[in-house]
């Protein structure tokens, strides 16, 4: 992650940006890289308009911002595919159709431009692709990644408006037939090319592929027809969850209120003490020079309370001593995995005249063994 490029830096934006100035900066972005725009050089493009299309899902979404502010990239990389950000991560379309029309394919390009490869095959309009999943982030502490939670996840849903049954116009308005198309949505283009025509058939510039236009939207809707809407389910987390680990929840077991299964990515917040490794997690635990010394016991805090454990006399910095079955519970399987703590010695610096007799004493005692 260390080799990424700053999100704010990539759209050019201050951390205080708001969501306008992020907007208008994404925009301005996305027509300076869009691949069909650069003919010269249309994979450098390519490349520049995910990156900044990467950037701009992460930064004006305000939960993975805060979560990216917080953490940097490490923060947003349970949001992408296990290789990275895709174009199946991408979740902010709309924002694409309102820059470059509802059918930026086939408008301006045809069906073979470069950008129709970032999406797949498409249907028409600017829809998701067929394989796209439905998915919802939920973040938890490693305390609860440890002893597995239940949770109540908002699943949003898009319904018909009610007010305006769907139609996208305000009340006592329709949509009117769309002049240019001639309500097909569809315009044909013929182009002669060696001894034959080709025909290309893209969307209506016009109504944007709808066959209809509405002069006057629905406040409620904006013109789409729809409204989103939240479905409450509860998710249960089972215990020795890590960060990207993926449920699924299914329709049948949502009671009802979900229409298509879903799946659930976890993100667990980083520890302020512990560092997990697979079921295992790692902590530093400072001890006084008289317990590396002559030994001693040590209190340690462990994901299930405080423990006792055992410094033997002599104990060095960086000594790594295992709490067995003090990790995580292992996610597929029985047992829990080990605690590693690794000791400091704390070196005292305020000395007390007494003791600084006392290590001087002890200082000359092994001068005289080393000379025996």
């Amino acid at each position: 992650m260390s080799d990424k490029r700053d999100y704010y830096e990539i759209l050019g934006v201050s951390k205080t940006a708001s969501k306008e100035e992020i907007k208008s900066a994404y925009r301005a972005l996305a027509k300076k890289f869009h691949p069909d725009l650069n003919k010269d050089n249309p994979k450098l493009a390519e490349e520049k308009f995910k990156e900044i299309s990467e950037a701009y899902e992460v930064l004006i979404d305000e939960n993975k911002k805060a979560r990216y502010d917080q953490y940097g990239h490490a923060g947003v990389a349970s949001d992408f595919s296990k290789e990275g950000f895709t174009w199946r991560d991408f979740s902010h379309v709309s924002d694409l159709e309102d820059i470059f029309g509802h059918d930026i394919f086939s408008d301006f390009f045809g069906r073979g431009s470069i950008f129709s490869d970032f999406f797949g095959t498409r249907r028409r309009g600017f829809d998701q692709p067929e394989e796209y999943v439905k998915s919802v982030q939920v973040e938890i502490t490693l305390e609860q990644a440890y002893q597995g939670i239940s949770t109540e996840v908002a699943i949003p849903h898009m319904e018909k408006c009610t007010d305006c049954g769907g139609s996208g116009a305000e009340k006592g308005t329709s949509p009117k037939t769309c002049t240019n198309c001639k309500g097909r949505g569809e315009l044909q283009q013929e182009q002669l090319q060696g001894f034959g025509r080709i025909i290309k058939i893209g969307a209506c510039p016009v109504c944007r592929g709808r066959g209809k236009i509405i002069e006057h939207p629905c406040l409620s809707c904006h013109g789409s027809g729809e409204v989103q809407k939240l479905d409450k389910i509860t998710v249960k987390i089972p215990p020795g969850v890590d960060n990207g680990t993926t449920l699924r929840v299914t329709a049948d077991k949502a009671s009802g209120r979900l229409k298509e299964d879903i799946y659930v990515s976890l993100f667990v917040q980083p520890h302020h003490i512990f560092h997990r490794q697979g079921s295992d997690i790692y902590m530093e635990k400072t001890i006084k020079l008289t317990e590396a010394v002559l030994g001693s016991k040590v209190e340690v805090p462990t994901l299930d309370g405080n423990a006792l454990m055992k410094i033997p006399p002599g104990t060095q910095t960086d000594t790594l001593f295992r709490l067995r079955g003090s990790g995580v519970p292992h996610l597929k399987g029985h047992g829990y995995g080990d605690q590693y703590v690794r000791v400091i010695v704390s070196i005292p610096r305020n000395l007390t005249k007494r003791q600084k007799e006392l290590l001087e004493e002890f200082q000359t005692i092994e001068r005289e063994k080393g000379n025996a």
